[in-house]
């Protein structure tokens, strides 16, 4: 048969000419598409004028290209070669279009990838039309072969106008000169039109095979008007023109056809054409039943499927979902689940669970289920949303194995993971605290109702058995246009608060019992680029955050109330904010308002020259705390600040240097300008003006290649060493010295070691090594107390006003991390990746003046996969004088911390996470941190104690978590991220 395939493809070759219906010879190598197969006792072959291939079989075909395969008594198949744009580079490409005629038999494998591939019955349902892509090879078969015209013939025409009735091949239907098809005669006058029964627009084909060795035997019972399909057997159907499908296998079938359809049935054989012809009203599954239609699988003991209204019923069924995200399934069992619509389900006596045993571990009876899933038809509309899967459940009991832990009335769920409406859990024991339960839940579930895209609300519910009940909502929201976030918590608090190990820091007694917290912050995107921002934060007192949300409080963002108006276009912004104060324990500048514009980088003279402007304009209001004992005044003042600069950007051989000048003018009418660079005061100006000159230069970068490096050790592929040095120095002249500004020269040097590492589309260029290096000197040295000051580059300026000091008057203005440099200091920052798992950090801070280190830190970070990470680490700071809180006293303190920290998996089941911090300048344990954590099916629990001396606070917590649910645990939440399925541990 091989030297037929081969003498028919180089006849028709020939016979084409340029043109092949069969892929050119230099370009078989380079594809791996798939090939088109055609296989006949004869074949008559035929080019047309403009340039499709014709052929016709006349006593039976097998045509199959991929999983998909197609037998006919005849067929008319026309091919035609796509535009050489639409074809990948060294591929031939082709349109198919197929009429097959008697006994039409379409088999499908499990898994066909042919998603192109289009097919609809002719109006009498005894023929097909198919049309589809070919990216492989065309390859015929044939015992016998003739080269003649089908132009003309009936069977020909008979394909041509189904081509034209299924709307495709205009050019072969012109081709055709098929004559005008008659017009309806009007009917007679007084005759009555009867009007025809709704029928679909169209019916996708029902296309069965067998699965297995044993193939599946079809029998038709015409009294019945239904066929058997016995042996096991795989059937699709076609859904939609974006890919849909819905797939059935069973080992036993009955198949019922519309008692018009089986009228013209006599055997199996055209009842496998009406299958075909997807004239099937509904099918009985029995033996072993799965029902997929996209993500969506059902299992059962038997189905029936109703193909006209899309509804089923199952017994003993069991609905399979995915969750992407996490990678773990989610099981729905019901002895009975009903399809009432295409996408909505119901179900009695469910049991909603991730384990695949009979017996889960974890799991929700529920009473009654409706479930609306939408998932296939939102992404095929650009994507699944939140509510594109939804399933209200009533009477639901939520199990350990057999014992009930929580009863709900009703609840509302999309069934992603977690499925319940606990999110998180934490239950322990601490010194602080006493015995502790801090649990939150999903707010939207809980009342039964469906959440708005965009939106997470949480609500928590704590006890601690030292302080009291706690409750409170954190509801997150974001659109196109806005968002958001608003946060509440209160407290009976019966308790004190411990913020510190000193005395003064422990056994504070709140003010009030009742106590908490309330924000709420919210940006609204507005026309032409304007943004509006706006905050509310409420504290009941001092300590209430710093004792209840530790972590916000020392990192976070500081509690505001305010306005904030602005607009960037281009290389301008304005903004207008209005801050006020409604906590009165505190101090704060009030600013009603401020406004400020900037200009950055605006060309001027052909790019000769560039401009930058800022410029402030404020009303303040120093507002003091109700506990200060001796208030200042608290009257309005105006404050307003301009600064513009002028660069002049000159190349000068590889170096870029930019020269600049920058005026400063400042007023504040409060108290004045009258802060000395020493720290000592002097007359007071309410207006101060300074000049700045300086030059940044920066070079382009010097490299070389060692192309001859090798080294399996250091993980090395090549080397370049890449050196960019720069330097800033910039020289101030003012008219008082209460504004006067420390000169400053800063010189660097930037260096790389660089290497290749990877393969193939993971090859990359990274930095082998990265040290940074700089010095820094000043004019008027400061005092030897100073801490390690760092050079910000193009910001030397010491800011005029220090608006988020919270010192009271706002005087210092010297007192933020952009301040300046105070004294001369070598600075140095070093990284060195040994391996993609391995990398050495240290970063260094030198005083020139004392010639002692002031801050060194280096760390090493390690992992060994699959089983260990650790982390080993030393900080270093100065001693500098701080003042005792308890005795008032001025102390030497400085820090020397050792840090480790491992993860160690014992085996598959336990793992071991190990933390501690020592700091050798105060001879003490700073914090230590164990647990133990142990893995079974679809669960996790951990055993973990931890001592905090910096809260002289010790505890023990047990936590236990479902997989993939790094949320849901009951425990630290550090460590939930090691139930997920896809990490392992």
């Amino acid at each position: 048969m091989r030297q037929k395939v081969v003498y028919i493809s180089v006849m028709l070759a020939a016979a084409c000419g340029q043109v092949s219906w069969a892929i050119e010879a230099h370009q078989v190598a380079a594809l791996t598409g798939q090939d088109l197969h055609l296989n006949g006792a004869g074949v008559v072959s035929h080019r047309l004028s403009s340039g499709e291939h014709i052929l016709v079989f006349g006593d039976g075909v097998d045509m199959s290209i991929g999983a998909n395969a197609f037998s006919s008594g005849s067929a008319v198949v026309w091919l035609e070669s796509m535009a050489a744009e639409l074809v990948e580079e060294g591929r031939a490409g082709y349109t198919a279009m197929a009429y097959l005629g008697g006994s039409v038999s379409v088999q499908k494998a499990v898994g066909a990838l042919t998603t192109d591939l289009h097919q609809i019955p002719t109006a009498d349902g005894r023929a097909m039309v198919v049309w589809f892509s070919v990216s492989g090879e065309v390859l015929v078969s044939a015992e016998k072969r003739e080269i003649g015209d089908p132009h003309g013939t009936e069977f020909y025409t008979k394909a041509v106008i189904a081509l034209r009735d299924a709307g495709i091949g205009d050019g072969i239907v012109k081709a055709a000169k098929l004559p005008e098809p008659k017009p309806p005669e009007p009917p007679e006058p007084g005759e009555k039109i009867t009007k025809e029964p709704y029928k679909p627009g169209s019916r996708y084909p029902v296309n069965f095979s067998g699965v297995g060795e044993t193939a599946p035997k079809l029998e038709w019972t015409k009294t019945l008007g239904v066929a058997t399909l016995i042996n096991r057997f795989y059937i699709w159907q076609k859904q939609d023109e974006q890919g849909g499908l819905l797939e059935l296998q069973a080992d036993y079938a009955v198949v019922f056809f519309s008692e018009e359809d089986a009228n013209s049935v006599k055997d199996a054989g055209e009842a496998q054409a009406l299958l075909a012809a997807g004239a099937v009203k509904g099918i009985y599954l029995s033996g072993d039943v799965l029902m997929t239609n996209g993500q969506r699988t059902i299992r059962a003991d038997e189905l029936y499927y109703d193909f006209e209204q899309t509804k089923a019923i199952a017994k003993n069924a069991e609905m399979r979902n995915f969750d992407a995200k996490e990678g773990i399934p989610i099981y729905i069992r019901a002895k009975e689940l009903r399809q009432v619509a295409e996408d909505k389900f119901t179900g009695e006596n469910v049991t909603v669970t991730t384990s695949e045993f009979h017996k889960p571990q974890i799991s929700l009876d529920v009473k009654s289920i409706s479930i609306t899933d939408t998932t296939t038809a939102d992404e095929q509309q650009g994507g699944a949303t939140k509510s594109s899967y939804d399933a209200i459940m009533r009477d639901v009991r939520l199990k350990v194995y057999d014992v009930t832990i929580l009863h709900l009335p009703h609840l509302r769920s999309n069934l992603e993971r977690p499925d319940i409406p606990l999110k998180s859990a934490h239950i322990g024991h601490g010194s602080r605290w006493g015995y502790l339960a801090e649990t939150r839940w999903y707010l939207a579930r809980l009342l039964g109702l469906q959440e708005p895209e965009g939106t997470e609300s949480t609500l928590a519910v704590d006890y601690y058995s030292k302080r009291g009940v706690g409750v409170g909502v954190d509801i997150q929201y974001a659109r196109e246009k806005y968002f958001g976030r608003v946060l509440g918590y209160v407290i009976n608090d019966r308790g004190e608060d411990k913020v510190g190990r000193h005395a003064t820091r422990k056994n504070l007694e709140p003010e009030r019992d009742l106590r908490g917290r309330f924000r709420w912050q919210h940006r609204q995107f507005l026309p032409y680029n304007w943004q509006l921002t706006g905050e509310i934060s409420y504290s009941s007192d001092m300590y209430f955050l710093e004792s209840y949300y530790r972590s916000e409080f020392n990192v976070g963002k500081e509690q505001e109330t305010l306005l904030h108006l602005k607009r960037i276009e281009d290389n301008w912004g304005l903004s207008f904010l209005s801050k006020i104060r409604i906590n009165d324990f505190v101090n704060k500048l009030e600013e009603l308002p401020t406004g400020e514009f900037h200009w950055t980088g605006q060309s001027f003279f052909n790019d000769r020259l560039t401009f930058y402007s800022d410029t402030q304009v404020s009303r303040f209001r120093q507002r003091y705390a109700s506990s200060t004992a001796n208030p200042g005044p608290q009257q309005f003042f105006t404050f307003a600040m301009t600064r513009n600069e002028v660069d002049m950007p000159l190349s000068i051989g590889k170096a870029k240097v930019v020269p600049f000048v920058a005026g400063t003018a400042a007023y504040e009418d409060r108290m004045g300008f009258f802060r000395e660079m020493d720290g000592g005061t002097g007359q007071r100006d309410d207006d101060v003006y300074y000049g700045e000159t300086g030059v940044r230069i920066s070079r382009q970068p010097y490299w070389k290649v060692f192309p001859d490096v090798r080294s399996r050790k250091w993980d090395l592929d090549q080397l370049r060493h890449v050196l960019r040095p720069h330097m800033t120095a910039v020289s101030y002249h003012e008219t008082e010295s209460v504004i006067e500004q420390r000169d400053i020269v800063n010189l660097g040097l930037s260096q790389r070691l660089q290497t290749k590492r990877g393969t193939g589309n993971q090859r990359r260029t990274v930095d082998w090594m990265r040290l940074n290096t700089d010095v820094t000197f000043v004019n008027n040295d400061g005092s030897a107390s100073a801490g390690a000051d760092r050079f910000i580059w193009n910001k030397p300026f010491i800011p005029t006003v220090n608006t988020f000091s919270g010192a009271v008057p706002q005087l210092d203005r010297r007192s933020t991390v952009m301040s300046g440099v105070r004294r001369d200091y070598i600075g140095a920052d070093y990284s060195w990746r040994l391996s993609d798992t391995t990398a050495i950090l240290s970063d260094m801070n030198y005083d020139l003046q004392s010639g002692v280190v002031q801050q060194f830190n280096v760390g090493f970070s390690r992992m060994r996969w699959p089983d260990l990470s650790y982390y080993v680490g030393s900080r270093y700071l100065r001693r500098i004088t701080i003042n005792d809180p308890t005795t008032g006293m001025k102390l030497q303190e400085g820090s020397n911390a050792f840090v480790f920290a491992i993860t160690y998996v014992l085996d598959p089941r336990y793992t071991v996470v190990f933390s501690q911090q020592i700091d050798f300048d105060y001879g003490a344990t700073v914090g230590s941190e164990i647990t133990l954590l142990r893995r079974y099916h679809r669960m996790y629990w951990g055993l973990t104690f931890r001592a905090d001396e910096s809260l002289d606070e010790e505890g023990i917590v047990f936590s236990i978590w479902p997989q993939g649910v790094s949320d849901l645990g009951i425990g630290p939440s550090r460590y939930m991220r090691l139930g997920s399925s896809a990490g392992g541990y």
